[in-house]
């Protein structure tokens, strides 16, 4: 745990705090301390071991250090045991804090169905501080909440797949991913796995998490998402592993499948050169399996990385020694711009002593280089966030939308256009700004915008974050022939700089080869396009 993630941690204390209505005080103490944690440079051992002292009171204190030393918080479990399971998925809403959780609560609105039911019959705005726009907007947002819940980020499928290949791996059973997991997508409704085993071995192995047996299926629940498990024998295991891997449009394509103990025999027998498991989506269908693709150790840069000059949690020393420690060469730091002061933006002179101490960085720790960058707010009207002066004086300009998001279709399109027009506009970050499972992105005329990206030679961002994944795969599988991309994991925390391994994993879903991706370049490379 680290001290951003332990924040978030305790605002969501508070967001359950206020909705059940209690301990006025307690919410806006967790509050603070919150956001003390997030601009504090202190790691959180150390912190511990000064029992948080100046950051929070006597009862507080031995809370937060209990959660450190046990990575555990108790109280937090009890407040959501308090409330009802669908009233605690309206927080996937957007547009809804606890406020209006509460609220709808009060008015027997407890789960996404019943606030879409009310949405419809147009009840919402009878209540105070819902009015007709409001409705409207959030039917919109439980929809998509509701479309998606039972669907979690493929890191968390991961995860919870991996504690179960090691439950069966103790048991002498071989096993590996399947279906959606194996194929790589954002987000997973189902934790697929094929198991070298007859089903109640395999099931007593999973132990709780396996609930019944059909066949040769296993089902049961994991992390909250149903669980398949396919057992096979020998001669059979690679068509299952096959029939379960692939898309149902991909594989319809195919016809009857052979029986075979290996994914390449299937391959051979259907007379056809073996397709990547990330390969094998819809969109893939007639689409000659990639050539070269971006490999991790061809990656010189890491672009886009955020320090406690704004809302990181690690200084910049810290990020780029973590840098030089994965092998890198040169590392973008792109902190808030001026227009985002709840992410600690930096006004001007934050920014020159900045600057300052990145130039004695470099100095001392060369040939590695930090370019000096930032993550310039895209405004509403399309405008990027300091004036020309500010602007070219940055090594690489990140623009991204973080808020607007209301605007109408035209407008949106019309914003993106003139910041792809902007001529210090590096890298177009995280296009859409959507939030998986969270927040749809932007809707604009996708087609408009990555042509005039083209044309401005303005660089794409494949945010890594797993949480964002944005441009979406399926735009930079249409473009790859045209647009050059950045791969970026919008670090926050040393930890965050790994999440470059989700952005390769998407542009292999994307087909792009090593030119395409501007972290193979070297650092004056970069520079340069843009400028040229």
């Amino acid at each position: 745990m680290n001290r951003k993630e332990l924040s978030g941690l305790l605002e969501y204390a508070a967001d359950l705090l206020e909705v059940l209505g209690e301990h006025a005080f307690r919410a806006p103490a967790y509050r603070r301390v919150a956001r003390v944690l997030e601009r504090s440079e202190t790691d959180l051992e150390t912190l511990a071991a000064r029992n948080f002292e100046g950051i929070a009171g006597p009862s507080l204190a031995p809370m937060l250090v209990e959660i450190v030393q046990s990575g555990e918080f108790p109280y937090l479990a009890e407040l959501e045991s308090r409330i009802p399971p669908g009233v605690l998925e309206m927080f996937r809403v957007r547009g809804l804090g606890p406020k209006r959780i509460r609220a709808l609560w009060d008015n027997h609105v407890d789960s996404l169905e019943e606030l879409i039911r009310h949405a419809e019959e147009g009840k919402l705005r009878g209540i105070p501080g819902f009015g007709a726009k409001t409705e409207q907007n959030l039917l919109e947002a439980a929809r998509f909440a509701l479309e998606n819940l039972r669907r979690v980020l493929l890191p968390v499928g991961l995860g919870a797949a991996q504690l179960l290949l090691t439950d069966l791996a103790g048991a002498g059973i071989q096993a590996e991913l399947t279906g959606s997991l194996r194929r790589g997508l954002e987000t997973v409704g189902n934790v697929d796995l094929i198991a070298l085993a007859e089903p109640e071995a395999a099931a007593k192995a999973l132990g709780q998490y396996a609930e019944g047996v059909e066949g040769q299926v296993i089902h049961g629940r994991v992390e909250g998402v149903r669980l398949r498990v396919f057992c096979a024998d020998r001669a059979s295991y690679g068509t299952t592993l096959f029939r379960t891997t692939g898309s149902i449009p991909w594989l319809s394509e195919l016809g009857a499948l052979p029986l075979a103990p290996d994914e390449e025999s299937v391959f051979a027998a259907l007379g056809k050169p073996y397709v990547p498991p990330f390969w094998r989506e819809p969109e893939h269908i007639g689409l000659n399996p990639p050539g070269r693709l971006v490999q991790r150790e061809e990656l010189a840069g890491l672009i886009h990385n955020h320090t406690t000059y704004s809302d990181g949690t690690a200084s910049l020393r810290e990020m780029a020694e973590a840098a030089i420690e994965r092998g890198y060469e040169y590392m973008v730091i792109s902190d808030h711009s001026q227009s985002a002061p709840y992410a600690g933006g930096l006004e001007p002179p934050r920014l020159l002593e900045q600057w300052k101490e990145i130039e004695a960085l470099n100095a001392e720790l060369a040939p590695f280089r930090i370019l000096k960058g930032i993550e310039s707010d895209i405004l509403p009207d399309g405008s990027l966030d300091y004036p020309d002066e500010v602007l070219q004086k940055f090594d690489v300009v990140i623009g991204s939308i973080h808020s607007g998001f209301g605007l109408s279709y035209e407008a949106q399109t019309e914003r993106l256009l003139r910041a792809v027009d902007n001529p210090y506009l590096s890298i177009l970050g995280h296009a859409t700004g959507r939030l998986l499972l969270r927040r749809k992105g932007v809707e604009a005329n996708w087609e408009r915008v990555l042509e005039r990206a083209e044309q401005n030679k303005v660089i794409v961002e494949i945010n890594c974050n797993p949480y964002r994944l944005d441009l979406d795969w399926r735009w930079a599988l249409r473009w790859r022939e045209r647009l050059v991309f950045s791969l970026g994991p919008d670090s926050h925390a040393i930890s965050g700089m790994d999440d470059i391994g989700y952005g390769l994993l998407m542009s292999h879903k994307a087909g792009l080869s090593p030119e395409r991706v501007v972290n193979t370049w070297k650092a004056e490379e970069l520079i340069g396009y843009r400028k040229s």
